[in-house]
């Protein structure tokens, strides 16, 4: 299994655009708009491997409900889970750089977030 995301985007150059008085919704609605592609992406290839491996007989969708993940699974899925993290709020990171803020990663501004 790979742990590997999609790589990540390049940095913005130039200054990111605004619509709204106040930055941090700004902020705000990027991130949520990477959630939402994220989740749509996700939530599509998962229909897709349930209903490929239904299809084929290899399992039905009530065994993917009953899964316990192993230790190492669930030391992978941390792993691919943080990453998203840097990923989504890479937006803070983003706009706490210009701002010449240092000190923490964009994870640290993360809520923790159990999945």
């Amino acid at each position: 299994m790979s742990t590997s995301g999609p790589p990540s985007p390049r940095p913005t150059r130039g200054i990111r655009p605004e619509f709204f008085e106040d930055p941090a919704i700004d902020q705000l609605y990027a991130v949520m708009l990477e959630m939402a592609a994220e989740l749509s992406a996700a939530r599509d290839r998962i229909d897709t491997l349930e209903r490929l491996l239904e299809q084929q007989g290899v399992l039905g969708r009530d065994l993917v409900e009953g899964f316990e993940p192993d230790a190492q699974a669930e030391a992978e899925r941390t792993q691919r889970r943080e990453e998203y993290l840097d990923r989504l709020f890479r937006v803070f990171s983003t706009a706490r750089d210009h701002h010449g803020v240092t000190g923490q990663s964009a994870a640290d501004d993360a809520p923790h977030i159990d999945v």
